[in-house]
């Protein structure tokens, strides 16, 4: 008997059980792709508003659900644009309602309210209020990035409040203690400064510890630096609480992102002070993690920053932070950055945030060094070299965008 026949297997059989063979031995060795966990539904646009459920809602639907609230804690970071966008539209859209809002701003103290009055008598222009509000000495951000607020405030006739602290009176805290405020100064604190819950608390710690030069070990500069949180947070809540009072409206606040964010801030010293207070937090998405806790809604708005440099630098939470705008004749555009670029690094600094430029600059200005990106343009790694900080770059040919030789660093997304 051959071996054909002893096995009892024909040329088409063995070939069959052969393919069966393969296929049995590919699923065993293929792994089943489990999809990136859903948490937005949807691939937003700059301003797009988002559910903490992740779906996208409609301006009409923000604005049902701020005409159900008490007060209304809108985040910013104050340098963006389109946080600024969003809350002018969100503003206008309520103040066309029959339950229009009054307004309360972190960025004006309530040293300042008498000249807010004298503009809601129309007693000052729009224009003049950098002026009547020592605007530069007391916030400092640009005013322009403002100004489409105040005026939906004056053309809709909306009470407006300061609700902060004097900057001086936080300084001082800082610096030495409540013991350190005289007694005209103490008049400005909030009747009760509230503490930080426990997750807040460790929150602040972990920014303190972040803060270029703090000393990790200086117990009284850490609590100095929760006590002045606090009273921000406690004096804008009493504030918005007596705007609640006085006009009997609904309360529209503005306050950094750091103010609003999971309730921990003033939210939690309004339900203090106004007990059953309705409160919606609104909150900006930078992309990236979504957070649903950090808000009630939510709205998209990557982190950007008009750098003094000349460039327009957004962080849309991938790693690197993208050019978005050059200023031609400027010291990004001499030194070679163009709109499209990635900066992955900043002089040894890795930039996934903002927050890590900041970094990157206080660690090149106390070197006395140039200030150099590792930056990424399509599939090449290059170096840019802007100089040292504060002194212009004379030529543009001498600071031109050059390749990296070690380029082996794979592109991060």
């Amino acid at each position: 008997m051959n071996d054909r026949n002893r096995c009892g297997t024909g040329p088409g059989l063995t070939a069959l059980a052969l393919l069966a063979a393969l296929i049995l031995g590919l699923g065993a060795c293929a792994k089943r792709v489990e999809p990136p966990r859903l948490d937005v539904t949807f691939l937003p646009q700059k301003g797009d508003f988002v559910s903490k459920y992740g779906d996208q809602l409609g301006l009409a639907e923000i604005t049902a659900m701020a005409r159900g609230a008490d007060y209304i804690l809108v985040g910013e970071g104050h340098r963006n644009v389109w946080d600024h966008k969003v809350q002018q539209t969100l503003l206008a859209a309520l103040a066309a309602t029959d339950r229009p809002p009054s307004v309360g701003l972190e960025m004006v103290p309530v040293t300042k309210q008498h000249e807010l009055d004298d503009f809601c008598k129309g007693q000052v222009e729009v224009d003049d209020l950098p002026e009547e509000l020592q605007w530069t000495t007391t916030w400092g951000y640009p005013f322009s990035l403002f100004r489409p607020l105040f005026a939906i405030i004056r053309r809709d006739s909306l009470p407006v409040a300061g609700l902060n602290v004097p900057s001086s009176v936080a300084r001082k805290v800082a610096r030495e203690g409540l013991g350190g405020l005289g007694e005209d100064e103490r008049a400005w604190l909030p009747r009760e400064i509230v503490p930080p819950a426990p997750e807040q608390a460790a929150l602040l710690d972990e920014i303190y510890a972040r803060h270029e030069g703090a000393d990790a070990d200086n117990a009284t500069a850490r609590e100095r630096f929760r006590l002045v949180q606090s009273i921000w947070d406690s004096k804008m809540a009493e504030e918005a609480v007596r705007l609640r009072k006085e006009y009997d409206w609904p309360v529209f606040v503005v306050a950094g992102t750091g103010h609003v964010e999971r309730g921990w801030g003033i939210a939690r010293r309004i339900r203090r002070f106004d007990p059953g207070a309705r409160i919606l937090l609104v909150m900006p998405w930078r992309g990236g993690e979504f957070d649903a806790d950090a808000g009630d809604v939510f709205f998209y708005s990557p982190d950007s920053y008009n750098s003094k440099m000349g460039a327009l630098l957004t962080d849309d939470g991938r790693s690197g932070l993208l050019v978005e705008r050059v200023t031609r004749g400027s010291r990004a555009d001499k030194a070679g950055l163009r709109p499209g670029d990635v900066l992955l690094e900043a002089s040894g600094v890795v930039l996934d945030h903002l927050y890590d430029l900041h970094r990157a600059g206080f660690k090149v200005h106390e070197a006395d060094a140039p200030l150099v990106f590792k930056i990424r343009r399509g599939n090449e790694l290059l170096a840019v070299d802007v100089g040292r900080l504060g002194v212009a770059k004379p030529k543009a040919a001498e600071s031109a965008a050059k390749p990296v030789r070690d380029a082996s660093a794979p592109a991060k997304e």
